[in-house]
């Protein structure tokens, strides 16, 4: 028999351990949530990922130029137009504060509830209370953005006497633009070259959603006739040729290479179709001599074999202008020339940006009749790995890190990519990437915010039947199933 001081010996040892498993169990707990709140990881998995920030935004927020403010003017509670974005633009900005850090402040104003701070705002920004809209301020200047314009609408439900149905969330679109916006100096402009039969720019043009989305990074959209103006206005931060049919004047090709010469920046894109001997000549000048033929391959057909003239192209992972883009296919429809890099001059470098693979080649002889058939030439084609866009730079420094004045220049052998229609994402990020580029925005050079679609899930009368049992009747019938067997157990 134990004697008490035994007894006591080994009670004490029991609640040494009980007290050190206590204490063990705390520091594991408090380990768990340390690493839980210092390091995690955050992601979209809704279906249409509306609160996933793009490559762009993630980097324009972690690179403000200054400390700025969001105040979201609305209530949910509400009426006034616009208020069905409420819950989607708080979830976002939740997502803009976190990818910023401590540079970025949000505040939510209810005019229902906070009245004197609703007025104080309104008597600083100017707008009226029955508006819903987020402010965005930032180093002394502002951005007023309606929370109607952040959202596309199904006018469907209001012949029911129901609210619109939002359709589209446009949130990211329009935080980040006011973003780019508040952080440049001044306003940029883009000139798009008109007069040589290229699209016009401006509502109805084919032009449409690129002009739209080059305004959402912070540069305004304007036509130029050399013809007419004589020479590139001071102004302007790029010139886009966006497929001329024909050449400009001889005038109006010495303004063009005088801009290029002071540093200019120039997009140009190639209709392949089009007699453009004298903006060749340039181009080739500059290093990119543009090939009379055209990219195709040859697909199999039953019994037939077809010529497929639409080009798809892989991005480069070298470069940075579409090293975010690599693994994303470039479409070129209609047909593409392929482009020939020529050694460059000392202070000048030229890089392929889109390049296309076998099996496609360059067809030297232009043949349209598909009965009289194409094949590859060895000695006359173009053989595969092709250039269907490249960049040239003169006078820049090769480092990524430093954009200094230089002049640029994007040229793709396809004009039809940009056009309404043609323009798939892949195209829109790479054409907006390489304007950032152009524009000593490197940083910009991405995958840039999308208008985000409603998703709808269709269910047919099966699957809503196997939703139904499975919730109503087997998932009740497994839980009252193990809620017995664990009765059952406790009775034996």
């Amino acid at each position: 028999m134990k004697t008490p001081q035994e007894i006591s010996r080994r009670r004490a040892g029991i609640r040494m351990g009980v007290v050190a498993q206590v204490i063990l169990a705390c520091v594991l707990l408090g380990a768990v949530n340390y690493a839980g709140f210092h390091y995690y990881l955050r992601s979209d998995w809704s279906p249409s990922r509306k609160h996933l920030l793009s490559d762009q935004t993630e980097r324009v927020l972690k690179q403000l130029p200054a400390p700025a403010t969001v105040y979201v003017f609305f209530s949910p509670t509400t009426t006034a137009p616009g208020f069905e974005v409420y819950g989607d633009v708080a979830a976002l900005l939740k997502e803009y504060q976190f990818a910023a850090g401590d540079k970025l402040t949000v505040e939510f104003i209810d005019p229902m509830r906070n009245l004197a701070r609703a007025r104080e705002l309104q008597a600083k920004y100017g707008f009226g209370p029955a508006e819903n809209l987020v402010i965005v301020e930032m180093g002394g200047r502002s951005r007023q953005i309606s929370a109607v314009d952040m959202a596309d609408y199904d006018p469907m439900p209001q012949f029911t006497g129901d609210p619109p149905r939002v359709a589209a969330f446009k949130g990211e679109q329009a935080l980040t633009s006011a973003f780019i916006g508040l952080g440049e100096p001044k306003e940029r402009k883009a000139y798009f070259l008109q007069g040589q039969g290229e699209p016009p720019v401006g509502e109805g043009s084919r032009l449409s959603l690129l002009a739209e989305y080059i305004g959402r990074q912070g540069v305004s959209v304007a036509p130029l006739n050399l013809g007419v103006a004589g020479a590139v206005p001071p102004d302007a931060a790029a010139v886009i040729l966006a497929g001329p049919r024909y050449d400009a004047p001889e005038t109006a090709m010495a303004a063009l290479r005088e801009y290029w010469a002071r540093d200019g920046r120039l997009m140009v894109l190639i209709d392949p179709g089009a007699a453009t001997p004298l903006l060749r000549e340039f181009l080739s000048t500059a290093g990119v001599t543009v090939r009379d033929d055209r990219v195709l391959r040859t697909v199999q057909l039953g019994f037939a074999t077809g010529i497929l003239r639409d080009v798809s192209g892989q991005f480069s992972a070298d470069n940075r202008i579409t090293r975010k883009l690599h693994g994303a296919e470039a479409m070129m429809p209609g047909g593409a020339s392929s482009l020939q890099l020529d050694n460059a001059s000392p202070g000048t470098v030229i890089e392929p940006l889109i390049t296309a693979g076998a099996p496609f080649w360059g067809e030297a002889d232009h043949i349209t009749d598909e009965k009289k058939g194409v094949a590859f030439d060895e000695g006359e084609d173009t053989p595969a790995p092709l250039v269907l866009a490249a960049m040239v730079e003169h006078g820049g420094v090769n480092d990524e890190k430093v954009d200094v004045g230089s002049a640029r220049m994007i040229v793709a052998g396809n004009a039809e990519f940009v056009a309404d229609g043609s323009i798939t994402e892949p195209n829109l990020d790479f054409t907006l990437s390489a304007l950032n580029w152009m524009l000593d925005r490197g940083h910009l050079a991405g995958i840039a915010p999308k208008t985000v679609r409603a998703f709808n899930l269709n269910l047919t009368d099966p699957e809503t039947g196997r939703i139904a049992l499975y919730t109503l009747v087997l998932i009740p019938a497994a839980a009252l199933a193990a809620g017995l067997f664990v009765w059952w157990r406790r009775r034996r």
